[in-house]
Protein backbone atom coordinates (compact mmCIF):
# COMPACT_ATOMS: atom_id res chain seq x y z
CA UNK A 1 0.00 0.00 0.00
CA UNK A 2 1.94 3.07 -1.10
CA UNK A 3 1.80 6.20 1.07
CA UNK A 4 0.93 9.87 -0.85
CA UNK A 5 2.75 12.49 0.10
CA UNK A 6 2.31 13.70 4.14
CA UNK A 7 -0.32 11.02 4.86
CA UNK A 8 1.21 8.50 8.23
CA UNK A 9 2.34 4.76 7.40
CA UNK A 10 -0.47 4.10 10.14
CA UNK A 11 -3.58 5.41 8.62
CA UNK A 12 -5.35 3.40 5.77
CA UNK A 13 -4.48 5.44 2.66
CA UNK A 14 -7.39 7.53 0.67
CA UNK A 15 -7.93 4.48 -2.03
CA UNK A 16 -8.36 2.02 1.04
CA UNK A 17 -10.24 3.94 2.88
CA UNK A 18 -12.92 4.95 -0.21
CA UNK A 19 -13.42 1.50 -0.26
CA UNK A 20 -13.85 0.67 3.17
CA UNK A 21 -16.29 3.33 3.70
CA UNK A 22 -17.97 2.84 0.68
CA UNK A 23 -18.38 -1.24 1.85
CA UNK A 24 -19.63 0.42 5.66
CA UNK A 25 -21.95 2.92 4.02
CA UNK A 26 -23.62 -0.52 1.94
CA UNK A 27 -23.84 -2.22 5.72
CA UNK A 28 -25.91 1.34 7.27
CA UNK A 29 -27.80 1.23 4.02
CA UNK A 30 -28.84 -2.18 4.62
CA UNK A 31 -28.85 -2.04 9.06
CA UNK A 32 -31.18 0.98 8.67
CA UNK A 33 -33.77 -1.29 6.73
CA UNK A 34 -33.98 -3.03 10.33
CA UNK A 35 -37.00 -2.06 11.96
CA UNK A 36 -35.69 -2.78 15.51
CA UNK A 37 -32.97 -1.00 16.78
CA UNK A 38 -31.76 -3.73 19.15
CA UNK A 39 -31.38 -6.36 16.26
CA UNK A 40 -29.79 -3.62 14.08
CA UNK A 41 -27.36 -3.38 16.55
CA UNK A 42 -26.51 -6.86 16.96
CA UNK A 43 -26.14 -7.02 13.01
CA UNK A 44 -23.86 -4.14 12.80
CA UNK A 45 -20.73 -4.56 14.65
CA UNK A 46 -20.25 -8.77 12.87
CA UNK A 47 -20.34 -6.82 9.48
CA UNK A 48 -18.27 -4.09 10.51
CA UNK A 49 -15.83 -6.37 11.71
CA UNK A 50 -16.07 -8.48 8.21
CA UNK A 51 -14.97 -5.14 6.31
CA UNK A 52 -12.47 -5.01 8.27
CA UNK A 53 -10.89 -8.27 8.16
CA UNK A 54 -11.47 -8.09 4.45
CA UNK A 55 -9.36 -4.81 4.28
CA UNK A 56 -6.53 -6.08 6.66
CA UNK A 57 -7.45 -3.67 9.56
CA UNK A 58 -9.31 -3.37 12.74
CA UNK A 59 -11.07 -1.03 14.61
CA UNK A 60 -8.53 1.20 16.28
CA UNK A 61 -6.92 1.66 13.02
CA UNK A 62 -10.28 2.45 11.55
CA UNK A 63 -10.84 5.31 14.18
CA UNK A 64 -7.52 6.18 13.66
CA UNK A 65 -7.72 6.71 10.34
CA UNK A 66 -11.04 8.29 10.19
CA UNK A 67 -9.69 10.73 13.28
CA UNK A 68 -7.12 11.81 10.67
CA UNK A 69 -8.92 12.45 8.12
CA UNK A 70 -11.89 14.44 10.27
CA UNK A 71 -8.90 16.77 10.76
CA UNK A 72 -7.92 16.71 6.71
CA UNK A 73 -11.51 17.26 5.45
CA UNK A 74 -10.30 18.24 1.92
CA UNK A 75 -8.77 14.59 1.90
CA UNK A 76 -11.81 13.69 3.46
CA UNK A 77 -14.13 15.61 1.10
CA UNK A 78 -12.15 14.31 -2.04
CA UNK A 79 -12.54 10.52 -0.92
CA UNK A 80 -16.93 11.35 -0.13
CA UNK A 81 -17.33 12.62 -3.78
CA UNK A 82 -15.65 9.40 -5.15
CA UNK A 83 -17.90 7.31 -2.85
CA UNK A 84 -21.09 9.27 -3.49
CA UNK A 85 -20.39 8.83 -7.00
CA UNK A 86 -19.74 4.92 -6.88
CA UNK A 87 -22.89 4.81 -4.41
CA UNK A 88 -24.79 6.52 -7.52
CA UNK A 89 -23.34 4.57 -9.91
CA UNK A 90 -24.54 1.37 -7.81
CA UNK A 91 -27.70 2.79 -7.14
CA UNK A 92 -28.69 3.19 -11.07
CA UNK A 93 -27.23 -0.67 -11.68
CA UNK A 94 -28.86 -1.88 -8.81
CA UNK A 95 -32.31 -0.05 -10.13
CA UNK A 96 -31.71 -1.25 -13.90
CA UNK A 97 -31.49 -5.06 -12.70
CA UNK A 98 -34.74 -4.31 -10.53
CA UNK A 99 -36.74 -2.89 -13.96
CA UNK A 100 -35.47 -5.67 -15.82
CA UNK A 101 -36.44 -8.41 -13.67
CA UNK A 102 -39.77 -6.55 -13.42
CA UNK A 103 -39.99 -6.11 -17.00
CA UNK A 104 -39.58 -10.14 -17.20
CA UNK A 105 -41.96 -10.81 -14.68
CA UNK A 106 -44.68 -8.95 -16.35
CA UNK A 107 -43.67 -10.45 -19.74
CA UNK A 108 -43.83 -13.48 -17.93
CA UNK A 109 -47.10 -13.40 -16.70
CA UNK A 110 -49.01 -11.67 -19.54
CA UNK A 111 -47.60 -14.77 -21.77
CA UNK A 112 -49.25 -17.12 -19.00
CA UNK A 113 -52.45 -15.05 -18.78
CA UNK A 114 -52.59 -15.31 -22.99
CA UNK A 115 -52.27 -18.99 -22.52
CA UNK A 116 -54.98 -18.96 -20.11
CA UNK A 117 -57.11 -17.27 -22.21
CA UNK A 118 -56.58 -19.11 -25.25
CA UNK A 119 -57.17 -22.17 -22.97
CA UNK A 120 -60.49 -20.92 -21.79
CA UNK A 121 -61.56 -19.61 -24.92
CA UNK A 122 -60.56 -23.47 -26.50
CA UNK A 123 -62.64 -24.81 -23.64
CA UNK A 124 -65.80 -23.05 -24.62
CA UNK A 125 -65.51 -23.50 -28.49
CA UNK A 126 -64.99 -27.50 -27.66
CA UNK A 127 -67.93 -27.26 -25.55
CA UNK A 128 -70.28 -25.62 -28.06
CA UNK A 129 -68.75 -28.12 -30.65
CA UNK A 130 -69.76 -30.66 -27.92
CA UNK A 131 -73.27 -29.55 -27.06
CA UNK A 132 -74.37 -28.99 -31.22
CA UNK A 133 -72.90 -32.12 -31.91
CA UNK A 134 -75.14 -33.71 -29.01
CA UNK A 135 -77.97 -31.76 -30.67
CA UNK A 136 -77.65 -33.32 -34.18
CA UNK A 137 -77.79 -37.04 -32.35
CA UNK A 138 -80.60 -36.49 -30.48
CA UNK A 139 -84.04 -37.85 -32.21
CA UNK A 140 -86.51 -35.53 -33.43
CA UNK A 141 -89.87 -35.23 -31.64
CA UNK A 142 -92.43 -35.84 -34.59
CA UNK A 143 -94.07 -32.66 -35.46
CA UNK A 144 -97.88 -32.29 -34.22
CA UNK A 145 -100.63 -31.29 -36.42
CA UNK A 146 -102.36 -28.02 -35.79
CA UNK A 147 -105.88 -29.07 -35.22
CA UNK A 148 -108.45 -28.30 -37.93
CA UNK A 149 -110.04 -25.67 -35.31
CA UNK A 150 -107.42 -22.89 -37.35
CA UNK A 151 -109.52 -23.67 -40.14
Amino acid sequence: MACKPGIPKDIVQPDEMEKILFDIHVIDGYVSLIPMPDSAKKVTAPLYKGVFKKYGIDSATHAKSMAYYYQHPDLLSKMYDKISSKVDKARDTETKKREKEEKLRAQKAAKLLKAAEAKKIDSIKKSIKKKQTDTAKKPLKPLTRLSNSTK
